[in-house]
């Protein structure tokens, strides 16, 4: 891995760190408004079969908290940690052209299902999020098509 791209790394990991620990400050506000445990503490209520207090709340409702009522951080998380998630892959899938594209596929599919999933959502948040993965989605579909033009393997005759 190259200089440049190890220091990208590392200062991506250093984001999605800092950007956790301050998502989780502010998702513990739920603790706080028992209203939204219904709604939002979705895990905690999967798992103690709906009954919730604030002592057996997940860490993850947390999460879900901060990124429905305050979007900055946890769209930084979540987009430092797909860059860290791209930067692996082709690293790891570097020269393997067949291999990088169906990452990319992948990626690609998995963002649009969770940009429509997330997509009728009644929060700003969510709706941020939306179209947080549909972006995140197009540029995989982008990056396919880049190194294909790169390449110079686009609507080639077989």
């Amino acid at each position: 891995m190259p200089f440049r791209n190890a220091v990208m790394f590392i200062g991506a990991f250093v984001m999605l760190v800092l950007a956790t620990l301050i998502s989780w400050y502010e998702g513990g506000q739920l603790r706080d408004n028992p209203w939204e445990w219904k709604h939002t503490a979705v895990f905690s209520n999967w798992i103690n079969n709906g009954f919730t207090n604030s002592e057996n709340l997940l860490v993850i409702d947390h999460f879900v908290y901060a990124a429905k009522f305050e979007p900055l951080f946890p769209l930084l998380m979540a987009s430092s940690f797909l860059w860290m998630v791209f930067q692996l892959a082709f690293w790891v899938f570097r020269g393997r052209r067949a291999a990088c594209n169906s990452f990319l596929v992948l990626m690609a599919i998995g963002s649009f299902v969770m940009c429509s999933l997330l997509m009728d959502s009644p929060t700003t948040g969510f709706k941020l999020f939306s179209v947080f993965f549909g972006v995140v989605g197009l540029a995989s579909i982008l990056g396919i098509f880049r190194f294909e033009f790169r390449k110079g393997r686009m609507f080639k005759a077989v």
